[in-house]
């Protein structure tokens, strides 16, 4: 099999990560893009962090490094905790996804129906392994760069940078937290490319940390974009500015519809992001058991819709399980990453 390079890994992670730029809020007001810029940097040490345990025996699959550190327990609970966050991830990545499209459709489409196509769709890019997965995402990061680079273009002419102004009016109190919360989500998610992916010398953290800086700057600017566009009072006051920004864009008539885009870059992205975390759970479930690969992967799509069905009427309460899952997994992936890196760097040296 053809080694994966250090340009596929950041195609992989940056169609993964410019997911969120559709359904980010404005909630943080004219200094948001500075938590996400923030953010961005900071999130290449944990990108480099989760891919240290990999770079120390790189012979090894990552999925395997568990049980050589921590013994056959060990290191059954641990893919075993890992595979139950995955898909906590995997849920709130699809319930985003059907809500937004219920949302923009007036509720025409049924849950179940929406749950359903994405999660298949997921399962059959994962299924196969991560190389085709990988070649999959070649193409489509230049149709969702593309998406959001004709956004800028046709909104240039429609922005007021004063709105931008003045910078910082609340004091910097509240940064610290909102940068650590957009850390963890999307920025934390890199861990679960660097496992995926591991195994494979140092090019895969070079990609990594390269999507990681890539991500944070068109964050930055699609944050940047939307207030300037929509203004502070009317980004905060709508529940997907992204959205809502590309509805207004006015271009003559050649182009009248610039919210299909940004839908369509969703739906990409949003299958994107539950095919890495579905194959991470099928990873786990496969070094935690005997499970085949390809049964782990239904396993998770089983599961991942029974809630996700369940849940997505209650936008409550998908609220408060994202709010909680923003706050838990970096910690999460933190201490797995660290912990792991710290049992091997040991038994490298002994």
């Amino acid at each position: 099999m053809k080694p994966i390079s250090s340009r596929q890994v950041t195609c992989l992670l940056l169609v993964v990560l410019s997911g969120w730029s559709l359904t980010m809020t404005a909630q943080d007001g004219r200094d948001g893009w500075i938590a996400l810029l923030l953010a961005g940097l900071c999130s290449l040490p944990v990108a480099a962090l989760c891919c240290l345990a990999c770079e120390r025996m790189p012979q090894g699959d990552w999925f395997q490094l568990p049980r050589a550190a921590f013994g056959a327990r060990g290191g059954t609970l641990y893919v075993w905790v890992l595979a139950a966050i995955s898909l906590w991830s995997l849920c709130m990545t699809v319930l985003s996804g059907v809500i937004f499209l219920r949302t923009v459709s007036g509720g025409i489409w049924p849950v179940w129906l929406l749950t359903a196509a994405l999660l298949v769709c997921a399962a059959a890019a994962a299924h196969r392994g991560v190389q085709p997965l990988v070649l999959w995402m070649q193409p489509m990061v230049w149709l969702v760069v593309l998406a959001l680079l004709v956004s800028l273009v046709l909104s240039w002419k429609q922005l007021h940078v004063y709105e931008l102004r003045p910078v910082l009016s609340d004091g910097v109190k509240d940064l610290p937290k909102r940068v650590y919360l957009l850390l963890s989500v999307p920025f934390g998610e890199v861990f679960y490319a660097a496992a995926v992916l591991g195994g494979q010398g140092t090019r895969i953290r070079n990609g990594l940390l390269r999507a990681c800086v890539l991500a944070g700057v068109l964050l930055s600017v699609l944050y940047v974009r939307n207030i300037c566009l929509l203004g502070e009072a009317g980004a905060r006051g709508v529940l997907y500015p992204s959205y809502t920004a590309a509805s207004v864009l006015s271009f003559g008539e050649a182009f009248q519809r610039g919210e299909v885009l940004i839908s369509g870059s969703l739906l990409v992205c949003t299958v994107a992001r539950a095919a890495l975390i579905l194959s991470f759970f099928a990873e786990c479930a496969q070094a935690g058991s005997t499970c085949r690969k390809s049964r782990a992967v239904w396993l998770g799509v089983i599961l991942a819709g029974a809630i996700c069905i369940l849940c997505a009427g209650s936008n409550q309460a998908f609220g408060m399980a994202q709010q909680w899952y923003q706050i838990l997994f970096l910690p999460v992936v933190a201490l797995a990453a660290g912990g792991l890196f710290a049992k091997v760097h040991t038994m490298s040296g002994s």
